[in-house]
């Protein structure tokens, strides 16, 4: 008859460990070195020393070598006559006297001095016109380049022609800007114009 099987250990097993009294210090412990395997047929390699490398005896009378060697002026220059020695320098380029004579004489010419500036800015009413009369200028007399600050220029002689007969204690204040009284005051310093040049003319007649 076969014997019945039982899950777990046997009624015969028994753990009898002995007490451990020195466990030792593991860090003390030297591993075992690994060893390359030999190959068939291959003799073992001599073992090779390390080079020992011996510092050169310097003599306390030898002058201490310097790390860079120094380059003054006159070295500089004595190398860069030893380079040329030997070298060809090409000629020097061949002028004609055809092509001096043919060629062009530059003058030179002052600057152009513009003079000083200054810059009006104007409202699209003022701009047109002053655009037809600087057309009616250009169109009526034989100067058809007349240019805009010609009759700028005109403009001030015959104002500063007449300044003193202008009474200035008859402008009104402008005010803010946008106001009625600033965009009339234009026309106030014309019609002041307009009677002193009355008042010019009058008196010479």
């Amino acid at each position: 008859m076969a014997n019945k099987y039982r899950p777990g250990l046997s009624d015969t097993f028994t753990l009898d460990v002995a007490p451990i009294t020195d466990l030792g210090d593991y860090l003390a412990e030297v591993g075992p070195s690994p060893v390359a395997p030999k190959r068939v047929g291959e003799a073992a390699a001599p073992s090779r020393a390390a080079p020992v490398v011996r510092k050169p005896k310097v003599s306390s009378e030898s002058p201490p070598i310097s790390s860079a060697p120094a380059f003054t002026p006159s070295t500089i220059s004595a190398n860069a006559d030893a380079h040329k020695v030997g070298e060809r320098l090409p000629p020097p380029p061949v002028v004609s006297q055809a092509a001096v004579e043919q060629s062009p004489f530059v003058e030179s010419r002052p600057p152009r001095h513009t003079g000083p500036r200054r810059e009006i800015n104007m409202s699209p009413e003022a701009l047109r016109m002053s655009d037809e009369l600087l057309e009616l200028i250009r169109n009526g007399s034989g100067q058809r380049d007349t240019k805009p600050n010609e009759l700028i220029h005109a403009l001030l002689l015959l104002a500063y022609e007449v300044k003193d007969d202008i009474d200035p204690h008859t402008l009104p204040k402008r005010g803010r800007w946008g106001t009625p009284t600033a965009r009339a005051y234009p026309f106030e310093i014309k019609s002041a114009l307009l009677r002193a040049l009355r008042l010019k003319h009058a008196n010479a007649v």
